[in-house]
């Protein structure tokens, strides 16, 4: 079962998200009804839930009418609602979780850059070393140039190697 749903999240994920809506318009509803059946089960831990839901709401939007008349479909329609409305809502609290750790960081380095920061005592050591040599200068463009296929960088305005 694993292999098919990852063949089938391959497949969606192939096609542009700006041509996904055509080609889905172009199943028949045979098939959108055998893709809805294939996507349920995928919906609790497949990675691109943004996909998924995109798919199924686009396939509920286009054939909703015969998709309600078929008792059979309106049965499958109350799983794939609970399913996509608790994976985005957990979604949704990680996506939380991260903006707020990312403010934690931000307010850390900030109230760090006020007390010579986070780095501020490997940035003061560093300034605090003699400055390098010229055969450590020519080393390190040596390495730089074999790096980058003997392609020099242009030289900056004010440099202090002019």
């Amino acid at each position: 079962l694993q292999d098919v749903g990852a063949y089938l999240l391959r497949a969606l994920g192939s096609v542009r998200p700006a041509e996904l809506e055509q080609a889905l318009l172009l199943l028949p509803f045979d098939a959108v009804r055998r893709l809805l059946v294939r996507l349920l089960p995928l919906l609790a831990e497949a990675p691109p839930v943004e996909l998924m839901a995109r798919t199924i709401l686009y396939l509920l939007r286009v054939h909703h009418k015969p998709l309600v008349a078929s008792r059979a479909l309106l049965d499958l329609l109350g799983p794939i609602h609970a399913a996509l409305s608790a994976r985005v809502s957990a979604e949704r609290a990680r996506l939380g979780y991260n903006v707020a750790a990312l403010g934690f960081l931000r307010s850390a380095i900030e109230r760090g850059s006020e007390g010579g920061g986070l780095f501020g005592e490997a940035l003061s050591a560093r300034a605090a070393a003699a400055p390098p040599t010229v055969s450590e200068l020519r080393r390190k463009t040596a390495a730089r140039e074999k790096k980058t296929g003997g392609k020099r960088r242009p030289k900056q305005k004010g440099s202090a190697a002019e």
